[in-house]
């Protein structure tokens, strides 16, 4: 196991492979970059390793002596339920792909590995830029914090003028939208803003109101990403931009959820 780098960057990385030259050569390149590195030769080394210490992102092989990587994975998220794992594998296992990607996984990549595409990866969560349109005061606060100390850049509009002003100013990668705002309801803000970023992933908020839950449905049926119910799970909507965001490094695009 290699000790930490010097920390210039906030994010730490676990790397998990039982390959010893792709443990050092994937730890020489992004402690390079700054990154707090540390490795691990197994899945149950990587399972024990997290019940003590959180790691931001997660490299980690899938064919491994003892437990496999999909199985890891599952373990470690009983302790780290937001953590980003990314899955890599030298082989077509296509089931262990989809179980993966099923349980949360952000990516899957095949080796040999395009390491500089690994390396934007990591470095790109923290660029993601989101906008919050919220009413209620202390929900609004609440997500606005989380996502700051996450190192997200977070804007917040208490109206529908005010996120349409800043949507025409700045590019905003996630855009989280109420559906019970003032003067305009949440899917007619959704359509508007649609019109000014199209590239935007709207993330519908509601509480259990039925009106309200079915604007949500409309602006989903109308390619926003998903409907998030009150009150937030911070940790799953964390584990959602990752996975937003990454998916979007990675492929180019975002694939709506079931």
């Amino acid at each position: 196991m290699t000790a930490p780098a010097t920390q210039t960057k906030s994010t730490t990385v676990l790397i998990v492979d039982d390959e010893k030259n792709m443990r050092i050569t994937l730890s020489d390149i992004l402690m390079e970059e700054g990154y707090h590195v540390t490795t691990a030769s197994t899945g149950e080394e990587a399972v024990a390793m997290c019940e003590m210490h959180g790691f931001d992102v997660i490299l980690m092989d899938v064919r491994m002596p003892g437990i496999n990587g999909v199985e890891a994975f599952r373990r470690i998220r009983r302790h780290r339920e937001g953590v980003r794992v990314i899955m890599m594998s030298a082989y077509s296992v296509d089931d262990l792909k989809q179980a993966a990607l099923d349980e949360g996984a952000i990516a899957f990549l095949p080796k040999p590995l395009d390491v500089q595409k690994v390396v934007q990866m990591i470095g790109e969560v923290h660029d993601t830029a989101i906008l919050i349109v919220e009413n209620d005061e202390g929900v609004a606060l609440a997500l606005t914090d989380s996502l700051k100390n996450n190192g997200y850049r977070v804007s917040l509009a208490n109206s529908p003028h005010d996120a349409l002003d800043l949507v025409e100013q700045i590019r905003f990668d996630v855009v989280f939208i109420d559906t019970q705002l003032p003067i305009m309801n949440g899917l007619e803000l959704y359509l508007a803003i649609r019109k000014l970023t199209p590239t935007a992933v709207a993330i519908m908020l509601t509480g259990n109101e039925a009106e309200f839950e079915k604007l949500a449905k409309e602006a989903v049926k109308r390619t926003a990403y998903t409907i998030v119910k009150k009150p937030l799970e911070i940790d799953s909507i964390l584990a959602m931009i990752r996975r937003i965001t990454l998916e979007r490094a990675v492929h180019g695009e975002v694939k709506k959820p079931e």
